[in-house]
């Protein structure tokens, strides 16, 4: 599921929408991840709520995977379950 945020939602939110990707920070690297890209999607667990954010590719990676393990509750989920929130400008 998506959702376009307004800028205002944003600032509600609480967050930095100029974060970079998770994954830039990821030792081992992720699937889909493109270290140049930005930010671009808060990713919203079925479990935990609001996770982390992720570039685009990264995204994309995660929605053809069909399934994602999460490590709070150490289990897996569809990914149809998840929301990513693209940011928007």
């Amino acid at each position: 599921m998506d959702a376009l945020l307004e800028a205002g939602t944003v600032l509600l939110l609480d967050f930095d929408t100029n974060l970079p990707c998770e994954g830039a920070h990821h030792d081992r690297g992720l699937s889909g991840h493109v270290p140049e890209k930005p930010g671009a999607f808060m990713v919203i667990s079925p479990c935990c709520g609001p996770k982390v954010v992720q570039c685009s590719p990264r995204v994309t990676a995660m929605r053809d995977a069909g399934v994602l393990y999460c490590g709070a509750c150490e289990g897996e989920h569809l990914t149809s379950e998840y929301s990513f929130i693209p940011f928007g400008d």
